[in-house]
Parts: C-alpha cells; structure tokens; sequence
C-alpha cells in the first residue's frame, strides 16, 4: 500500500508530465513552422480555410459570404524585404451563398498576409478579390432596386454611362420593386472578373404586374482595391 505522501508525489509528477505535454503542444507547432519558414505557415493557414471554411461580410449586404466547398491550389509565396508581410498567390475555387444568392468562384486569388504574434495571418481575409467582387455585386443589386442612378454610377469604371436604355426605363417604373440575384458565377482573371447573374425582377407596372427572370453576364475591371463595372450595368 501507498503511502498518503507516495501518492501525493506521484499526483505531482502526473500534473507536471501534463504541464510539460501542454507546452509543448503549444511550442512545437510553433518551432515546426518557424522551421519550415513562411511559405509552409501561409499554405497550412489557406489549406486549413478550406477544412474549417469561412464566413465573411459583406458591406450593405444582410448576410454574410458563406463558404460550402473551398480549394485552394498552385500556391505560391513572396515575402516582402523585412519578413512582416508576404502574398500568397493561388486559384480559389469556391461553392457557397450569400443569404438566398449562389455564389461560385474559379480563378485567381492573391492574398495579403501580415505577421502578428508571431504568427502569419491574413491581413484582411482569405478571399479579398472573392470579396470586392461580391459587395460590387450586392451593391449594384441593391441600386437597382432602389433604382438610384446616382449608387450605380459609383460602381463604374471612369467615363462609364452608367444606368440607361429601355430595360433602366421600365424598372424605375415599377412599384413594389424587387430584383433578386438567385445566383453569381465568377471567373476571376488578374486584373477583371466575369459574373453570370442569373436574377428574378418582381413589381407591378400600371398596366400590368411583373415577374421575370434572366440571365446576363457582366464584367468588372480591378481599380486599386475594388472592382467597378464596365461597360454596363443591365
């Protein structure tokens, strides 16, 4: 039999083997990725995006940016002179929704990253082009629902017309006005993007109601960090 301070310095031993475990469950993760250097970190931290998925705002939009399915490929790395910031270049394929809306994404992503805590993180997100083009993409959804000429002509590309033509006519006519995205597919390309709406317009117009649906593709050019529309909206 034991006795009574056997088992307390056998109880000791057990709390510092697992005080010992602990630490290095949190230091040998560490010591592995400063031995691998940045390029490992930054593709662990976009490949453990795809496992664990996302959920990202969206400015004026009433939902997030909801990821189903994500996969990061062709990962590349550059670390900037000094080793605080790095870009990681990849292809993103992405299956997902923005509240009632499909969203699907091919093509390519760069992301930004910073090192924080000695740790290299995203300095905004994992998907900042999957991002501009969404919220230009809910933005515009939402001005043609108000049908705000002035909201639309912010999302084009300098000496863009903006909003017009038949179609523009009779949508500021109706009343009870509802244009709804019921999906987006997007090509992401280096320096543009091209979307497939796929949209549903309700209302009523003095002579009759209206519910339609269509398809049309757009195209937007990256200026600085936001995409705008060129050349038309409709």
């Amino acid at each position: 039999m034991r006795s009574t301070e056997e088992w307390s310095r056998l109880g000791g031993l057990v709390i510092a083997g697992l005080a010992v475990l602990a630490a290095c469950a949190v230091l040998i993760p560490r010591l592995l990725s400063f031995a691998a250097g940045p390029e490992a970190e930054i593709i662990t931290a976009l490949k453990h995006t795809e496992a664990y998925g996302f959920s990202l705002p969206i400015p004026l939009a009433d939902a997030p940016l909801v990821s189903q399915e994500l996969h990061f490929a062709r990962i590349t790395v550059t670390v900037e002179p000094g080793g605080q910031r790095a870009e990681a270049h990849a292809t993103l394929d992405f299956n997902g929704t923005l509240g009632p809306t499909r969203v699907g994404t091919a093509g390519v992503e760069k992301v930004p990253f910073v090192r924080r805590g000695g740790d290299w993180v995203p300095e905004k997100n994992t998907s900042p082009r999957l991002v501009a083009v969404v919220s230009a993409l809910e933005a515009r959804r939402r001005a043609l629902e108000s049908a705000d000429a002035q909201a639309l002509a912010r999302l084009t590309v300098p000496g863009n017309p903006g909003a017009g033509g038949a179609e523009w006519d009779e949508l500021k006519m109706l009343r009870g006005r509802l244009y709804r995205a019921e999906a987006w597919y997007i090509r992401l390309e280096r320096e543009q993007a091209v979307v497939t709406e796929h949209w549903r317009l309700q209302g009523s117009l003095p002579s009759r109601p209206v519910d339609t649906r269509g398809q049309r593709s757009l195209s937007l050019t990256l200026h600085g960090d936001e995409f705008l529309f060129s050349p038309g909206l409709m």
